[in-house]
């Protein structure tokens, strides 16, 4: 059987665009695929923060991995999350994934109550054995979560669970990616999620990052993998602070919904939110703008994508 994970290098944690009325905008979603797979991303990251999963039911959930899978038709690797508030719906999810032939799945922490290292052990295992033909991730987020799986947790589960490849660690801590790292060196498989710390955790052993950003300007994002890949280090770090820059473009507004109008910017089809996830008003939309009109550097990755 063939090993599946996720690649080395740039996965996308892709948004969803939605419709006025609420419901996914699936040819928008295929333009955003299309877009992504030529821009040269590694991988594509379905239904995570970026693409407001929690929000959706798993009915629909399954349909925008079916479609969106059907879409890519093998361009590109695609990872699903999985993660819900149950390890039966989760497991349910998985087993779904792996009938897409997905490369692998990741799966945040059991969400609403928090939960001590043995149940969360018993929990991504039992995702990982609905799915025993793809890769598995423990998906740690513990600022939306309200918790964290914890490094012993995570590395105990690679250890002693087929299938259990690594970790997507959504956080600013270079030293507790160092610490996945120093337990299992290269036999962890662990991804920053991240997007302003991405260069340093190449240089420490990183395989690669999601990164949610990536949604709207996909070519920098593959472009500081690359340099860095190539052993140009000061032009992937110059890269890395054009990204730091980007960013503080959109301190203080709603996140998603900044990406999106990032997205839209660009001639992409970002679309609405899910509610409650807020988007940004015409005023906030208007400020981005300023901002990012203000950074000369930034004007080349703002060019129409389209």
């Amino acid at each position: 059987m063939e090993e599946r994970r996720a690649p080395a290098g740039i996965v996308c944690s892709l948004v969803t665009p939605f419709r006025a009325d609420q419901e996914p905008d699936l040819p928008a979603l295929g333009e955003l695929v299309d877009v992504q797979v030529a821009s040269g991303v590694h991988g594509l990251f379905l239904l995570g923060t970026a693409g407001e999963g929690v929000l959706l039911d798993p009915d629909e959930r399954r349909v925008i991995a079916e479609f969106a899978v059907d879409r890519v038709a093998d361009r590109a690797p695609v990872l699903v999350h999985c993660g819900a508030a149950d390890t039966k719906t989760a497991a349910a999810l998985a087993r779904h994934a792996q009938a897409l032939g997905v490369a692998a799945e990741a799966s945040v922490a059991p969400y609403f109550f928090s939960y001590g290292a043995p149940a969360l052990f018993e929990h991504f295992r039992a995702i990982a054995e609905a799915a025993p033909e793809i890769g598995h991730y423990v998906y740690e987020n513990p600022e939306r979560v309200g918790y964290a799986v914890g490094v012993a947790t995570v590395t105990r589960l690679v250890r002693e669970v087929p299938g259990v490849r690594g970790v997507k660690d959504t956080g600013d801590s270079i030293a507790r990616i160092g610490r996945y790292l120093a337990e299992l060196d290269d036999g962890i498989d662990v991804y920053a999620g991240n997007n302003e710390i991405v260069v340093p955790a190449f240089t420490i052993g990183a395989r690669g990052a999601v990164s949610a950003i990536a949604s709207a300007v996909p070519e920098l994002m593959v472009a500081i993998y690359e340099r860095w890949a190539e052993g140009k280090q000061d032009e992937a770090l110059d890269l890395q602070r054009t990204v730091a820059r980007l960013h503080r473009c959109i301190e203080g507004m709603p996140y998603l919904g900044a990406i999106k109008h990032l997205a839209k910017r660009r001639g992409l089809p970002g679309g609405g939110m899910r509610a409650p996830q807020p988007g940004v008003t015409s005023e906030q939309a208007a400020e981005v703008d300023r901002r990012l009109d203000a950074v000369e550097e930034l004007r080349p990755w703002l060019e129409p994508l389209a």
